[in-house]
């Protein structure tokens, strides 16, 4: 199986997430996908406890992007509230956007960690230009029909990577 598809961590949710060590590893920016991964679908804003948590990142010196596939309406709200850089329809796995996002925050990909709940979008796309890859279990199982056509798929995958583990 090709490790394309293989975060370089797994991590419950974003708050899971060990943003001293990727600092000391040489990581200066993140790069959000939204739903699912930051709120659910439902969530036209975020919550608090996200709000707090985007901002001791920015407290800490990281450079912050949400890049989302959702439409730019969607995103620009979110993002807005969060007085965050975005681009929404971003194409992911394409890497126009991410590698956009990377030189507007003035970082390498290789400096950049993607976060979001989705193998073959911000995994995906994220490992084709070297990012360091962070995957989140999805916050809702409420989810379109497409994503949910993915996710049969995606187990399959992971299931696999579980074993080989």
């Amino acid at each position: 199986m090709s490790s394309i598809f293989l975060p370089d961590i797994f991590a419950e949710t974003v708050f899971d997430i060990d943003v001293d060590a990727l600092k000391k590893s040489g990581i200066k920016a993140f790069i959000f996908d939204i739903d699912n991964t930051l709120a659910t679908y439902a969530m036209p804003i975020a919550d608090k406890k996200t709000a707090d948590w985007i901002m001791e990142l920015k407290d800490k010196g990281f450079g912050i992007f949400i890049v989302s596939n959702n439409n730019r309406e969607r995103v620009r709200v979110f993002a807005e509230n969060l007085n965050v850089r975005h681009f929404g329809k971003a194409l992911k796995p394409l890497d126009i956007f991410l590698r956009k996002a990377c030189r507007i925050m003035g970082v390498k990909p290789k400096e950049t960690a993607l976060v979001g709940d989705q193998l073959f979008t911000d995994i995906w796309g994220g490992n084709l230009i070297g990012m360091k890859t962070i995957l989140v279990k999805p916050i809702s199982d409420v989810e379109d029909g497409f994503v949910k056509f993915k996710r049969r798929f995606e187990r399959r995958i992971l299931s696999k990577m579980d074993k080989q583990r």
